[in-house]
Order: C-alpha cells, then sequence, then structure tokens
C-alpha cells in the first residue's frame, strides 16, 4: 500500500471514530528518562539485575528507548568480548 493510500486509509478511519490524525514528518523527540530503577532476580542459580519500566509512567517512551539503549550496549560490549577472546 503506497503511502498516500495509507494516509487518506488513516484519516477515513479517523473521521468514523471522531479523532484528529497529525502526521508528523521526522523524528519525535520522546523527552529525557526518568532515572532507572532495577529489581535483583535469581536465574539458573546466578543474580540478575533487571531494569524496570513502568508502563504507566508520563515518560513511557523515553524510559523505554533509554532501556532498549543500554541493552544493545551491553549486548554489544559482550560481543565484542567474545571476539577478542
Amino acid at each position: 500500500m503506497g503511502k498516500s493510500r495509507a494516509t487518506a486509509y488513516i484519516k477515513a478511519m479517523a473521521k468514523q471514530l471522531d479523532t484528529k490524525v497529525v502526521v508528523v514528518d521526522g523524528p519525535l523527540d520522546p523527552g529525557k528518562p526518568g532515572k532507572p530503577k532495577y529489581r535483583t532476580v535469581e536465574r539458573d542459580g546466578k543474580r540478575v539485575r533487571l531494569r524496570v519500566v513502568d508502563a504507566d509512567s508520563p515518560r513511557f517512551t523515553a524510559d523505554f528507548h533509554a532501556s532498549f539503549a543500554a541493552n544493545v550496549r551491553r549486548a554489544r560490549r559482550e560481543n565484542r568480548a567474545l571476539e577478542n577472546d
């Protein structure tokens, strides 16, 4: 489906639901994330620290993005350590 057809479809659906559609060009700024919160659990006899994200937080988008970026950084660091061995 082309971009114009998709936009037309979304606008038609919005009219049915009485909602307003705003088309944004470019990236959205999710804002600044809050201080990360962690929880410790045990998996396979090892203690693991998990980053917790509150789904009801007004900064959910920024917190989720920060958590994802932290996970990617950690995975890349682990992969580099395996390659250097």
